[in-house]
Order: C-alpha cells, then sequence, then structure tokens
C-alpha cells in the first residue's frame, strides 16, 4: 500500500520532513538536558533550523512541542498493539499476548531516557489547575484503551478470554505494563543494565501468566 505522505504535495512533505526533525531534535535535547532546563534555541541549534522557524511549527513554543511528541508516544503505542494483534491468526492468544508485552516493554527500554522526563512532565501536566491538559491525558489513554479492547473481545468471542469487561481488562494489562517501567525507572536510573533482551523476555512471561491465570494454584470454591 503506497503511503498517504507520497501522495501530498511536495511543499507539504517537506513540510512534515521539517517537523519531524524538529521534534526529534526535541526528544534528544530533553533526554539530555531535561524538559525544564531545555531551550527552544537548543533545539533550534540541534535541528540546524532558526529560531523562527520553530516558532512557525510551534507556535506555543517548548510546552506545545512536548504534546506532539507525547502525540507520537501514544500514536506509536496505539500502532504497536495493532501490529501485535494483527498476525495471531496462527499463533495462541497467550502467545500473542507475551508478544506484545515484550514489545511494550522494548517499546519503552529504547525510549528510556525520555520517557523518564516524559513520566516526570505528564504527571506535572495531569495534576495541574489547567482541566484541558488533564483532559488531554485522558483521551489519549482512552484511545490507547478503546485499540487494545477490540483484539481483547475478538479472544473473548472466540473463547479464549472468559467474558468481562474490555475497558478495565485493557488498564489492567497497562497497569501492570506501567508498573514494571517505573521498577525499572527506580532500579536503574541511568538506564537498563545486564542483558534486556533476556529480562525483558522473562518479565513479559512472567506477567502474561499472571494476567491470564492469576496467582491460586487452583479455583478456590467459595464458602459460606
Amino acid at each position: 500500500m503506497e503511503n498517504i505522505e507520497n501522495r501530498l504535495p511536495r511543499r507539504e512533505r517537506e513540510r512534515l520532513l521539517r517537523r519531524e526533525e524538529i521534534l526529534d531534535a526535541a526528544k534528544a535535547v530533553f533526554a539530555e538536558r531535561g524538559y525544564s532546563k531545555a531551550t527552544i534555541e537548543e533545539i533550534a541549534h540541534r535541528a540546524e533550523f532558526g529560531k523562527g522557524t520553530l516558532y512557525n511549527y510551534f507556535p506555543d513554543g517548548k510546552e506545545q512541542i512536548l504534546l506532539a511528541i507525547f502525540d507520537q508516544l501514544y500514536e506509536g503505542l496505539r500502532d504497536l498493539i495493532i501490529d501485535s494483534f494483527g498476525s495471531s491468526d496462527t499463533l495462541s492468544f497467550h502467545r500473542v499476548m507475551e508478544n506484545f508485552i515484550e514489545r511494550s516493554f522494548e517499546f519503552f527500554s529504547e525510549r528510556f531516557n525520555l520517557f523518564l522526563i516524559l513520566i516526570k512532565e505528564a504527571q506535572r501536566l495531569i495534576f495541574s489547575d489547567d482541566r484541558e491538559r488533564s483532559s488531554y491525558f485522558a483521551l489519549q489513554q482512552g484511545r490507547v484503551m478503546e485499540t487494545l479492547a477490540v483484539p481483547l473481545q475478538d479472544a473473548m468471542d472466540r473463547g479464549e478470554l472468559r467474558k468481562m469487561s474490555t475497558n478495565l481488562l485493557a488498564n489492567l494489562i497497562f497497569t501492570n505494563i506501567k508498573g514494571v517501567q517505573m521498577t525499572q525507572c527506580l532500579l536503574h536510573p541511568n538506564g537498563p543494565r545486564g542483558s534486556p533482551s533476556h529480562d525483558t523476555r522473562e518479565m513479559a512471561a512472567f506477567l502474561t501468566e499472571f494476567i491470564l491465570y492469576g496467582v491460586a494454584a487452583s479455583k478456590v470454591q467459595e464458602t459460606a
């Protein structure tokens, strides 16, 4: 399938490319300097554009750039979900779920330093007095949950999962994934160490077992 961007006029393609270059530069500067210390001048210098060019694309300055990076992050998560569950015909749901969780951990690890900044700034914006900012994160989180709810509902319809709220299950899955990510931030503030691929696979396998089957040795019957 032809890329949609290839069908755009040349000027629009160039504009999108420059925008991506600005965001890539901002990610690097935020990861190195932290959001609060980063400046528009540093981002412009890293992107090899004039300061005025950045304001042409992001009139509201640094925070607008930050939110654009969050947009990319959430879109990346949605694409990851769709891609992970899109080729599940020849695999068991257990294996598909494990692959998805492992890829989610890798998605985080590849952006570790940037994630540290984004987590901090997300908390600041979510709990600020600006209700528009708070609603932004609620909306984006909701879109991710809705995307994951689709393959979960499909698995329930096939009888691979018991019937339950897909929204609550999606939130449970992401809450556990984020919990592991936060633990990694606390244990390895300078980035993951050791053998990340081995640790990622092992944790993905454990978390999949926990989410799908719980911790009880067998189903305990309720007693009066």
